[in-house]
C-alpha cells in the first residue's frame, strides 16, 4: 500500500524495529484477524439468472442511480465540511478572543491567559481523544492509511461505520480547536469516504438502520460498488479540503484507488466538483463579507490571492530544487522520527487511560510552548499606519498580537502562534519581508516540526496537511529571506519562498507528486506557480525516497496491513505459486451434507472453498458468506441428487439483506434434521474463478491480486486439480511464507517413512475415496487432517492412497526440480543469513510444535498474544 504507511512489500527494513516482540505479535494478530475485499465480481447461476432478468431500462435505472448518489455523496462531504469547519473557527475565535481580554484585565500577566488557554485546551483534546479512544478507535489519525488500505482491497474493521463518522467529525474538531498540532484537511478524505459507504449501501450496522424499503440500492451492496463510491468520496474530501475537484481526482488515483475505468473517472470528477460548490455556498453565505450564491470560498483552507504573474525567474529555479533536496531531507526525517515515537507509543502507550493522558499532556506541552516562545524568544514589529477610514475593528487586528510588546508594536512570533493554523499560513505567504524576525521564522520552523512530529499519532483525529503545511512555509520564507540577504538582485517575494518551502516539506513527508502540485495550484489560484512546483515536488519525493517511505506508508508498515505496492519485488522471480500456497484445500462437493458445511465452518476461519466434481478437478469456488446465507435461508433437500429448479429457494436479494455484515455462524440455528440434510451449491458457486499453474513465477500472481483485485487465487496443476490457494497475506509477505512453507517440508520429510513420501496430488481423492459418495466427503476428510492446538498433525493420517501414476509424476518432477530447488535454497539462505529452515517465532521449533493459524487466536483471552502470523502445519487458515 504504499501511502498509508502500512506498505505490503517492504523495500527497506521496516520501520518498526524497535518495537519489541510482544507488540509485534500484537500487531501480527491484527494483521491476520483482516479480510480481503473481493472485487472480482462472482459468476454464478444465480447472478446470471439475475442478469437476463433485468431489461434495457433496469439497467439505465441502475446506472442512473449511480449518479444520483454520487451527486448526494457531494452533498453531504461539502454540507458535512462547512459544518466541522464553522465549528472550529466559531471556538477559535472564541478562545483567542477571551485570552486577549484575559491578558490585558490583568494588565499584561501571563498566568491568566495561560491558565484560560490551558483549560480550554485541555477540555476540547479531551473531549476529542474520549471520542476516539473509548468510542470509536479507527477514527484516529487522519484515517487516510485506512483509506488507502480499503480501497487497495483490506477490509478494515469498522472503518466505514456511521459511528465512525460522527466520531471522525466531532473528534477533528475538539482536536484541531484544542490548538493541536493538527489540520482538519486530512480528516476530511476518511469523512468522504464513509459518508460514500453509508449513502450508497441505505444502512448503518452501528445502529442497526436499514432501509429495505430501498430496494434501487440492492445491486451496490456488494464490495466492487462500494469501492468505486467510496474512491469518489475520498475525492470529494480533497476537494472540500483544498477547493481543488481535479486535485481530488488525481489524488484518489494516485493514492487511493488501486483499480480505475474511465466511467469511475467521470464519477468521481463529478462527485469532487458537487462538494468543492456545496462547501463554496455555504462558506459564501456565512462569509461576513459575501452571501448565499457568491461562491468566494472555494475550499477549507484557502491560501490568499496570489500576484496576477508569479514573481519568480529562471533564476530562481535551482533555489527552488535546493529547496525540494531540504524538503525530502527534513520530510524523511519527520517520517523517521515520527515511526520512532510511534513505536514506542505500540509498545508503551498501550491502554485507553494512557492514550487519553497522552493527547492531554500534548494539549498542556503546546500550550505552555506557545507562550514560553511568545514570552523569551519574540520580536516587536511596529505596526503598518493605520488608514483613513480605519475602524475599531481593524485598529485592533486579530491577526496581530501585542503580547509584552509597547504601544504601537506587535509581538511576531505570537501572531503567529495565537491565529488558526490557515490564517497563519496566509501570514507566511503574504506578508511583506519585515513582519516577521530571522530569529523567529527559525525557531518557530524548529519547534513546530517537533511538535507536529509528536502529535501525529496520539489518540485524537487529526490530519497533517496544515501542520506540515506550516512548517514548511516558516522555513521555505527563511531561506527566502537569506536568499535575497545574499543575493539582492533577485527579486522574489517571500511568500513565493515560502510556498515553495510548504510544497517541498508537504512532499517530503507524503510523498506525492501529481496531485500534491494539482492541490497547490488550485489552492493558489495561479497555474503559473506550477512548474516550480511540479520540480520542487520531485526533487523532494526522490530524496525522502533514498531515506525511508512517505508518512502513510509508514503507519501502514506500522500496522502490519497487507497492502500491496504497485509492482512486486524482484524476489519473486525467483519463486513460484507452489512455494508460497496454503496447503492443503478444504473443498466441497456440488451437492454437500448441511452437517459437513456447518462442522467445517465452526473448525475454520476460511473464506473460500474450492468444489471440485469426482474427479477431483476444479469446477468453482464458495464463499464463507455465502454459505453462511445459505444455511440461514435453509435452501436444503432430502437426497444428493442435483436439484434441477432451484428458481423460489433463495434469490440474490438474499444475498444483499446482509452485506456488508454477515451474521456470525452462531446465529444459524440448524436441528437434527436439517443438519442431515443436503443443500445444492452448484446456483450460488463461482463458476469461473482465477486460477493459477503451480509452477508459476509467483510475480504471475502478484499481478492477478494487483490488478484484478482478487481475494483467493486457487492454484492448480496441469490437469486442473486443486494444490493450493493463494492469499493476500502470502504476497504480501513472501519472505516469511516461503520460511514456513520450508519449515513445514522440513518437519513433513522428518514424519514420513521412508518410501512413503507425497506429493501434492496425495491430497486429491481416489475413486475409492469418491466411492463413499456423502457419507463422508472431503470437507470431513479434511477434519480428521486437522491438526488440534496442542500438537502438530501427522501428514500420514487420514490422507487417501496416493495413485500410482500421481506417485510416478511426483517422482519425475522432483528429478526435474532438483536443481531448481537448489537455487531457491541458496538464495534463500542468502536472504535470510542462513537461516533458511528458522522458524518465523525466535526460538527453534521442535518436531510437536503446531504452528497457529488465525483461527488459534479466535479463543485466546483477552490481552493473550498468540502467534497468529503463523500456520497449522499443512492446513493454513485462509482469514483473507
Amino acid at each position: 500500500m504504499s501511502s498509508s504507511s502500512l506498505s505490503g512489500i517492504r523495500r527497506g527494513p521496516p520501520p518498526s524495529g524497535t518495537i519489541k516482540s510482544a507488540t509485534t505479535l500484537r500487531l501480527t494478530e491484527y494483521s491476520h484477524r483482516l479480510e480481503s475485499l473481493d472485487y472480482d465480481p462472482i459468476d454464478s447461476v444465480l447472478h446470471v439468472n439475475d442478469t437476463y432478468e433485468k431489461t434495457k431500462r433496469d439497467f439505465v435505472w441502475i446506472n442512473v442511480g449511480r449518479w444520483v448518489i454520487t451527486f448526494l455523496i457531494g452533498v453531504f462531504v461539502g454540507s458535512i465540511a462547512f459544518l466541522v469547519d464553522y465549528a472550529i473557527r466559531f471556538l477559535t475565535t472564541f478562545k483567542f478572543h477571551f485570552t486577549r481580554e484575559f491578558y490585558h484585565t490583568c494588565d499584561n500577566c501571563v498566568w491568566l491567559p495561560l491558565v484560560f488557554l490551558m483549560t480550554v485546551n485541555v477540555v476540547l483534546v479531551a473531549m476529542g481523544s474520549f471520542l476516539v479512544t473509548f468510542i470509536e478507535p479507527v477514527a484516529k489519525g487522519s484515517g487516510i492509511p485506512e483509506v488507502k488500505a480499503y480501497l487497495n482491497g483490506i477490509k478494515i474493521p469498522h472503518l466505514m461505520r456511521l459511528k465512525t463518522l460522527l466520531a471522525k467529525a466531532f473528534g477533528v474538531l475538539f482536536s484541531v480547536a484544542g490548538g493541536l498540532a493538527a489540520g482538519k484537511e486530512g480528516p476530511m478524505i476518511h469523512v468522504g469516504s464513509v459518508v460514500a459507504g453509508a449513502i450508497s449501501q441505505g444502512k448503518s450496522t452501528s445502529f442497526g438502520i436499514s432501509l429495505p424499503e430501498f430496494t434501487f440500492l440492492r445491486p451496490y451492496r456488494n464490495d466492487y460498488e462500494k469501492r468505486d463510491f467510496v474512491s469518489g468520496g475520498a475525492a470529494a474530501g480533497v476537494a472540500a479540503a483544498f477547493g481543488a475537484p481535479v486535485g481530488g481526482v488525481l489524488f484518489a488515483l494516485e493514492e487511493g484507488a488501486s483499480f480505475w475505468n474511465q466511467q469511475l473517472t467521470w464519477r468521481t470528477f463529478f462527485c469532487a466538483m458537487v462538494s468543492t460548490f456545496t462547501l463554496n455556498f455555504w462558506l459564501s453565505g456565512a462569509s461576513d463579507h459575501a452571501h448565499f450564491g457568491d461562491l468566494s470560498s472555494p475550499g477549507l483552507i484557502n491560501f490568499g490571492s496570489f500576484e496576477t504573474r508569479a514573481d519568480y525567474s529562471i533564476l530562481h529555479i535551482p533555489f527552488f530544487l535546493i529547496l525540494g533536496v531540504l524538503g525530502g531531507g527534513l520530510g524523511a526525517a519527520f517520517n523517521g522520527i515520527n515511526a520512532k515515537i510511534t513505536a514506542l507509543r505500540l509498545r508503551y502507550v498501550s491502554s485507553n487511560l494512557r492514550r487519553l493522558l497522552e493527547a492531554l499532556s500534548v494539549a498542556i506541552v503546546t500550550v505552555l510552548i506557545v507562550f514560553f516562545f511568545s514570552y523569551f524568544v519574540h520580536t516587536c514589529v511596529e505596526l503598518p499606519p493605520k488608514t483613513g477610514n480605519a475602524t475599531k475593528e481593524s485598529e485592533t487586528d486579530p491577526h496581530t498580537f501585542d503580547y509584552f510588546c509597547p504601544d504601537g508594536y506587535f509581538n511576531d512570533m505570537a501572531t503567529i502562534w495565537f491565529v488558526s493554523s490557515e490564517n497563519a499560513i496566509k501570514e507566511l505567504l503574504h506578508t511583506d519581508t519585515t513582519r516577521y524576525s530571522v530569529t523567529t521564522l527559525s525557531v518557530f520552523a524548529c519547534v513546530y516540526f517537533l511538535l507536529a512530529t509528536w502529535t501525529y499519532g496520539i489518540a485524537v483525529s487529526n490530519g497533517l496537511f496544515v501542520p506540515v503545511l506550516l512548517t514548511g512555509a516558516a522555513y521555505g520564507r527563511l531561506f527566502g529571506v537569506l536568499v535575497h540577504y545574499v543575493f539582492p538582485s533577485l527579486v522574489a517575494s517571500p511568500g513565493t519562498f515560502a510556498l515553495i518551502g510548504a510544497a517541498s516539506f508537504l512532499g517530503g513527508v507524503v510523498r506525492m507528486t501529481i496531485s500534491l502540485c494539482v492541490i497547490l495550484m488550485e489552492a493558489t489560484g495561479n497555474i503559473e506557480y506550477g512548474l516550480p512546483l511540479m520540480l520542487t515536488l520531485m526533487v523532494a519525493k526522490w530524496t525522502g525516497d533514498w531515506f525511508n517511505h512517505g508518512i502513510y506508508d509508514i503507519h501502514i508498515e506500522l500496522a502490519h496491513v497487507p497492502v500491496l505496492e504497485w509492482e512486486g519485488p524482484v524476489l519473486m522471480r525467483k519463486f513460484t505459486a507452489e512455494d508460497v500456497m496454503a496447503r492443503p484445500v478444504v473443498c466441497f462437493d456440488k451437492v454437500e451434507k448441511v452437517d459437513n458445511i456447518f462442522t467445517v465452518l465452526q473448525a475454520t476461519t476460511h473464506n473460500g472453498f474450492p468444489i471440485v466434481d469426482s474427479a477431483g478437478t476444479l469446477i468453482g469456488l464458495i464463499l464463507r458468506s455465502q454459505l453462511i446465507s445459505i444455511l440461514k435461508n435453509k435452501p436444503f433437500q432430502q437426497s444428493t441428487q442435483k436439484r434441477k429448479r432451484f428458481y423460489g429457494l433463495m434469490k440474490l436479494g438474499d444475498f444483499y439483506t446482509d452485506y456488508p455484515t454477515y451474521p456470525p455462524l452462531e446465529d444459524v440455528e440448524l436441528t437434527a434434521s436439517e443438519r442431515a440434510s443436503f443443500v445444492d451449491l452448484s446456483p450460488f458457486i463461482h463458476n469461473s474463478p482465477y486460477t493459477l499453474y503451480h509452477k508459476a513465477v509467483l510475480t504471475r500472481a502478484f499481478i492477478m491480486f494487483r490488478t484484478l483485485g482478487l481475494r483467493h487465487l486457487v492454484v492448480v496443476n496441469h490437469q486442473n486439480h486443486v494444490l493450493g490457494m493463494i492469499t493476500r497475506q502470502d504476497l504480501a509477505h513472501p519472505e516469511d511464507t516461503i520460511r514456513t512453507n520450508r519449515h513445514h517440508a522440513r518437519l513433513h520429510a522428518l514424519r514420513t517413512p521412508p518410501h512413503a513420501s507425497r506429493s501434492y496430488l496425495d491430497l486429491l481423492p481416489t475413486a475409492a475415496d469418491r466411492s463413499r459418495s456423502h457419507s463422508r466427503p472431503r470437507s470431513e476428510d479434511f477434519l480428521e487432517q486437522s491438526p488440534s492446538r496442542s500438537g502438530g498433525v501427522s501428514w500420514d493420517q487420514g490422507l487417501a492412497p496416493s495413485k500410482q501414476g500421481a506417485h510416478q509424476e511426483q517422482e519425475r518432477e522432483r528429478g526435474r526440480d532438483s536443481h531448481t530447488r537448489r537455487q531457491k535454497k541458496s538464495l534463500f539462505r542468502d536472504m535470510h543469513g542462513g537461516a533458511v529452515n528458522a522458524p518465523l517465532l525466535a526460538g527453534d521449533c521442535e518436531e510437536g510444535d503446531s504452528f497457529g493459524s488465525d483461527s488459534d487466536n479466535n479463543n485466546a483471552r483477552d490481552g493473550e498474544l498468540a502467534p497468529s502470523f503463523v500456520v497449522e502445519l499443512g492446513a493454513r487458515a485462509d482469514t483473507l
